[in-house]
């Protein structure tokens, strides 16, 4: 025993520098955060209490595992050469790496956090996937030199005082010692993991706080090793006889149902002649509808050409997203479903040959473009789109002479939307009808644009970047105009998501604020509608406008017809939100359930076993919670009722 502790104690000491670097580094990184966010923060008893053990646990799991290629060196290093002049320089080239890629790592979660306001998440995981697009975006958005530089120095600085603890003159201990006490602090590691960090830390009751008290390197594996999550095996669930008898109702209600019943198809047939326009789809990114006037209180206007064309148009004004990311949006637009748990259908396999709404206007003859000014392997839109029967226009098949100034994201917007009237050109010379889904990139980080377009210099942040977008949206409908497709063209504008995931709440139904704006002075009369409506009712809206007959699987809803009932749908990847008038409930893993009413929480349950029936606070509430797993358990189904016969 006493040859087995002596063991620990010499592997705790030649490891205690890696620990004690690896705490303070974290312990930094907490304190800039946790003061840029002071005034964010609620704190409590409670949520300090809950946080505390959480950061340590999570801390010192990421350590303990970070630390293993250390431990593997003092476990082949020969007994003999402990303490020698090459285990001194090793220890010390070790420990210098260590320091730098651990500062690297506090760095880049303080950038992520400025993006994001959130320790590493799904997103990251994403962005370690696309490592082209996001090191370029990181290039061009911050002095990389600068910081690689400052890691260095402060590196070998941290390393020169630290130095002479780095090594040692005992005499270390025999190799099975060695093994077994390694395996005890592999245990320890593994034995803490066993510990879900990650649910315990959303008991806080603060979103600030739940994100501050994880560490950034835990949440980050813990995102890659959940990004596709089973709605099945997480969230509550109920009959599935029930959730097609709750829906049916609540889902055109008025239309004819066909095929398998528990598949709620529907037929819709409507009375007035069909409009054969062409449709373009705008999808703008990340223009919220915080940059619109009305809803700013610093006075500047940064979206003019957009206000302009809400007069003019059927414009919704509170729209609410489905989710923080463009293909969360794309899936919206062109399968009008409740999200998904994890990963969008946009990014999961199975996803060709569905029915969507390119499959009403493929039926009726019409051309069917996705036009995007970036490369579209990035998230798998490409895949995703081809797979669904589009012509693929992106960044490899512009020329060079189409492009005027270009980001890591894409080429700016007036390139992409003169390659978008390009295309309808080439569709309407052709003698047919075209269906273009359009996606921009300009408003997004780095904010980079061509020079003398807008007051606002290149490169100067988010309003730039929202001011350039709503320039080029403006030029592209003055261009338009002159060409003999317009008058006979709905053009749809409609963004992705909002420009900030910010928030104490769970999810922040702020955050989803979006507009709509549809177009087409020949077959639409401006007027505005303020009812709260949700992002995957603009494809129900649009083909009700064009008086489609079609057949479809659409969840969302007509906003037009006189018994609309508004309802809402928010995720923030596992989290799912329904809303209805002013109650809420927000469903999580594993089968949990926080109520909500007029914004206050109100009570939680979870559910022992997948079926299990959970007891809301009351008869209203639970209504609500029934629709809300009715919705999303039946849309996990997608793959059993999309696919096109």
């Amino acid at each position: 025993m006493h040859a087995f502790l002596d063991a620990v104690r010499y592997l705790v000491r030649r490891l205690l520098p890696f620990i004690g670097i690896y705490f303070f580094a974290e312990l930094m990184e907490l304190s800039i955060l946790a003061l840029r966010e002071s005034s964010n923060l609620h704190l409590s008893l409670k949520g300090l209490l809950v946080s505390f053990p959480v950061w340590v646990g999570t801390t010192m799991v990421s350590c303990l595992f970070s630390i293993l290629p250390m431990l593997a060196y003092l476990l082949i290093l020969p007994r003999k050469r402990h303490g020698g002049r090459w285990d001194r320089r090793l220890s010390i080239a070790f420990f210098f790496l260590f320091t730098a890629g651990n500062l690297f790592e506090e760095v880049a979660e303080l950038l992520f956090w400025d993006e994001f306001t959130s320790r590493f998440n799904f997103v990251a995981v994403d962005y370690l996937v696309y490592t082209n697009e996001v090191i370029g975006n990181i290039r061009q958005s911050y002095p990389v030199a600068l910081f690689l530089g400052g890691i260095t120095v402060a590196a070998g600085v941290i390393t020169l005082l630290a130095r002479r603890w780095l090594s040692t003159a005992r005499t270390a201990p025999r190799l099975p010692m060695r093994f077994t006490a390694a395996a005890l602090l592999v245990l320890c590691a593994c034995s803490l993991n066993v510990v879900n960090f990650m649910d315990l830390s959303e008991d806080t009751g603060d979103r600030y706080l739940t994100e501050l008290s994880k560490d950034g390197l835990y949440s980050l594996f813990h995102a890659f090793f959940s990004n596709e999550l089973s709605y099945n095996d997480f969230y509550l669930m109920r009959p599935d006889a029930d959730t097609v008898a709750t829906l049916a109702p609540l889902m055109a209600s008025d239309a004819r149902r066909v095929g398998d019943p528990a598949s709620l198809a529907y037929e819709v047939t409507p009375h007035e002649k069909e409009i054969r326009a062409n449709v373009i789809i705008v999808l703008m990114e990340s223009m919220g509808s915080e940059f619109f006037s009305e809803f700013r209180d610093d006075g500047k206007k940064l979206t003019p050409e957009l206000e302009k064309l809400a007069s003019e148009s059927l414009y919704f004004s509170h729209v609410y997203s489905t989710g923080t990311r463009t293909v969360r949006g794309i899936e919206a637009l062109t399968l009008a479903r409740p999200p998904l748990p994890g990963m969008p259908i946009v990014r999961l396999q199975g996803n060709d040959n569905l029915r969507g709404i390119w499959s009403m206007f493929r039926e009726r003859g019409y051309d069917t473009k996705w036009i995007y000014g970036g490369y579209g392997y990035f998230d798998n839109m490409n895949a995703y789109f081809a797979g669904n029967g589009f012509t693929v226009v992106d960044r490899t098949v512009m020329q060079p002479e189409e492009i005027t100034f270009s980001n890591i994201w894409g080429v700016c917007d007036e390139n992409l939307f003169a390659r978008a009237i390009k295309e309808a050109d080439a569709s309407h010379a052709a003698g047919k009808p075209f269906f273009n889904f359009v996606l921009t990139t300009s408003n997004h980080r780095p904010y980079t644009y061509p020079d003398g377009k807008i007051p606002i210099p290149s490169k100067s942040g988010r309003s730039g970047g929202v001011m350039y977008a709503d320039y080029s949206i403006g030029r592209f409908m003055e261009e338009a105009r002159k060409h003999p497709w317009f008058d006979d063209t709905v053009f749809v504008f409609v963004a992705d998501h909002g420009a900030s995931s910010s928030g104490r709440e769970e999810i922040k139904q702020g955050n989803h604020h979006i507009p709509l704006i549809i177009h087409a002075p020949k077959f639409i009369k401006p007027e505005r509608r303020d009812q709260p409506i949700s992002q995957i009712d603009a494809v129900p809206t649009l083909l009700s406008l064009l008086h489609f007959k079609y057949t479809g699987q659409f969840y969302g809803m007509n906003a037009l017809d006189p018994g609309y009932v508004s309802r809402l749908f928010l995720s923030n990847y596992q989290k799912l939100a329904y809303v209805k008038g002013n109650e809420t409930v927000i469903m999580r893993p594993v089968r949990g359930v926080h109520f909500y009413r007029d914004g206050r929480q109100i009570g939680s349950a979870a559910a022992a076993k997948p079926q299990d029936r959970v007891k809301a606070p009351d008869a209203s509430l639970q209504q609500v919670l029934d629709e809300g797993i009715s919705y999303y358990q039946h849309s996990a189904r997608w793959r059993e009722f999309l696919k096109e016969e």
